[in-house]
């Protein structure tokens, strides 16, 4: 399935609908670079996987990666077998940046409330954030956690947390 972009928790009804049906379903992102003039040639990357949990301490809430599956680009086929492998063992390794919105709703531009990414000179990157989110009421929140994978894909999953 090609698209310019996809809902945000498409990834879990697509693993829905695979088991369902036994098909083998791959959403790819048409890149923006195809509208370019004279262009001959673009990848497109299939669309990444998040997981992530709400992480609740008393009152406070934090959140933490539970699994990412990078969108990894048309390559050949031995590469891509070995960038898979690498996803398998260290998911996390593809993450260059993610941030959480911990007031998420539809329709509101994504906020970010807390960040982490790597840079040149510290290649690490916390999987917990560490912000302590309070919320002022109770019920049910939703918070939205958005990764950009080392190819420059924007991976985004809403969760729900009950406070």
């Amino acid at each position: 399935c090609l698209a310019w972009e996809f809902e945000m928790e498409l990834a879990l009804k697509k693993q829905a609908l695979e088991a369902e049906t036994g098909l083998n379903i791959r959403l790819k992102y048409i890149p923006r670079e195809i509208m370019e003039p004279n262009r001959t040639e673009c990848q497109f990357f299939e669309a990444g996987y998040l997981e992530a949990e709400a992480v609740k301490r008393g009152k406070s809430v934090d959140v933490k990666l539970v699994h990412f599956s990078p969108a990894l680009a048309e390559a050949p086929e031995e590469e891509i077998q070995a960038l898979r492998h690498r996803a398998i063992k260290s998911p996390f390794d593809f993450i260059d940046f993610w941030a959480v919105d911990f007031t998420y709703a539809d329709g509101k531009p994504f906020e970010h409330h807390w960040q982490d990414f790597r840079t040149r000179k510290d290649r690490s990157l916390k999987t917990e954030t560490d912000i302590g989110w309070e919320y002022e009421d109770k019920g049910t929140k939703r918070l939205c956690v958005k990764v950009i994978d080392v190819f420059g894909v924007d991976t985004t999953t809403v969760i729900n947390v009950e406070v």
